[in-house]
C-alpha cells in the first residue's frame, strides 16, 4: 500500500533570493552547486560524500562550489538554496556542530527546521506561506543577527546586472568598468562574496530563470533557450553539474511536482 505521505506533490518553491526544493529526489551524482545550501533529511539520515570521505547527518550546510555526492536513500529531503551574497550562509555556519571536508553539519536548531520543512511539505503551502515559514524557522532575526556581514555595493550591482538579462555574456572587465573595479579585481571580490567565479553565478541564474519559465508553462527547451543555454545539450550539462540529477527529473511537469514562484516580501 503506498503511504499517504508518498504521495504529497513534491514542491520547488523559487524566491529572488532563495530557493526551496521539498520532496523525493533520487541519489545525486557528482554535483558543484552554484549557491550555498542547507539539506536536510526530512524522514531520515541523508549521506553527503567528499572524495572517498561519507558523512550522514539529519542537515548539512553546503558551501557553493564544493564538489559532492549525495544519497537521501529513496527519503524526503528539504533543500535550500541561499542568498547568493553569503548573509544566509554566515548565519547558519555557526548553528552546525561538525564541521568536515569543507561541509558542516548537524545544526543545533535542527528539531524545528525539520518540523518546518515537514509542514511545508505535508500541508503543500502556497509560496508566501513557505517563505514566511523559512524565515521563521531557517533564518530567524538573519537581517540583524549576523556579525561582520556587510553587503558590497559593488557585488550586489553585478548580481544585478546578470539578472536583468540572463542571456547576456557581458565580460568581467565590462562588468568591472560599471562598478569602478577592473575585472580581475571585481572577480576576486565576487568569488570572495558568492564562492563562486561570475560565470558560474549566470549559468546558475539561467537555471533559476529556466524553472520560472516552466512554471509559466513554458516546455523546458523553450525555457532553457530563452533563459539562454545555448542548446539543450548545454542545459542539460550545466543542469546536471550544478544540481546533480537531469533536469527532466526534477522539472518536468507531472502530477508528482509543481513549481511556485513567489517574491522575497
Amino acid at each position: 500500500m503506498t503511504n499517504q505521505r508518498d504521495s504529497i506533490q513534491s514542491t520547488l518553491y523559487l524566491w529572488p533570493l532563495r530557493t526551496l526544493y521539498v520532496g523525493h529526489i533520487h541519489r545525486l551524482s557528482q554535483l558543484s552547486q552554484g549557491a550555498h545550501a542547507v539539506i536536510y533529511g526530512l524522514d531520515s539520515d541523508i549521506q553527503v560524500c567528499i572524495g572517498e570521505q561519507v558523512f550522514s547527518s539529519r542537515s548539512f550546510l553546503i558551501p557553493a562550489g564544493v564538489r559532492y555526492t549525495g544519497d537521501s536513500f529513496g527519503q524526503r529531503i528539504g533543500c535550500c538554496f541561499l542568498d547568493p551574497l553569503g548573509r544566509d550562509f554566515l548565519f547558519h555556519k555557526p548553528l552546525m556542530n561538525n564541521a568536515e571536508a569543507g561541509i558542516y553539519f548537524n545544526s543545533s536548531r535542527e528539531g524545528s527546521q525539520l518540523v518546518a520543512l515537514n509542514d511545508v511539505h505535508q500541508r503543500g503551502v502556497d509560496a508566501a506561506t513557505a517563505y514566511q515559514l523559512l524565515l521563521d524557522e531557517l533564518f530567524p532575526g538573519v537581517e540583524t543577527q549576523v556579525d561582520g556581514f556587510k553587503e558590497d555595493r559593488r557585488i550586489v550591482r553585478v548580481v544585478e546586472l546578470i539578472r536583468s538579462d540572463p542571456t547576456e555574456n557581458i565580460s568581467n572587465d565590462d562588468l568591472g568598468a560599471q562598478v569602478g573595479l577592473s575585472g580581475a579585481r571585481l572577480q576576486r571580490l565576487f568569488k570572495q562574496a558568492t564562492g563562486i567565479p561570475i560565470r558560474r553565478y549566470r549559468l546558475w541564474h539561467r537555471l533559476f530563470v529556466t524553472a520560472s519559465m516552466m512554471a509559466m508553462g513554458s516546455t523546458l527547451t523553450d525555457a532553457g533557450l530563452a533563459a539562454g543555454f545555448s542548446d539543450s545539450s548545454h542545459l542539460n550539462h550545466v543542469f546536471k553539474d550544478m544540481l546533480g540529477t537531469k533536469p527532466s527529473t526534477v522539472l518536468r511537469r507531472s502530477r508528482n511536482i509543481r513549481i511556485l514562484v513567489g517574491s522575497d516580501t
